[in-house]
């Protein structure tokens, strides 16, 4: 038994269009339980977010949304500007770098990591 190709054809793109659909949700709601689960003052406009989403260094987002230089940042961090850098263009750090800077950023760990 042969099936309508036209049929089959728009069922197909139906398909198509429903997955693309059910990623562009999944995105969202990852977004969203990320902002939920980010304590009040590290909440985060979603703007950001998206950056960071998008391929942004989560560090260097957050902290051009603060309006911090990578001097001040380092203040606060206890982290050499150049460090701090070097980070922003993926050099790789650790958990204790990833905690200082999210309290120096006030965001929780996990944007950073």
């Amino acid at each position: 038994m042969s099936g309508d190709p036209q049929l089959v054809y728009s069922l197909e793109i139906k398909v198509l269009d429903l997955e693309a659909k059910v990623a562009s949700l999944e995105k969202k709601l990852d977004r969203l339980a990320r902002e939920v689960s980010a304590t009040d003052p590290a909440i985060l406009p979603a703007d950001v977010l998206d950056l960071i989403e998008q391929g942004e260094n989560p560090v260097r987002a957050v902290r051009q949304y603060r309006l911090l230089t990578q001097k001040e940042l380092g203040e606060r961090s206890g982290i050499r500007a150049n460090h701090i850098s070097a980070i922003e263009r993926g050099m790789p750090y650790g958990l204790k770098t990833a905690k200082r800077l999210s309290d120096a950023l006030d965001v929780p760990v996990g944007l950073l990591t």
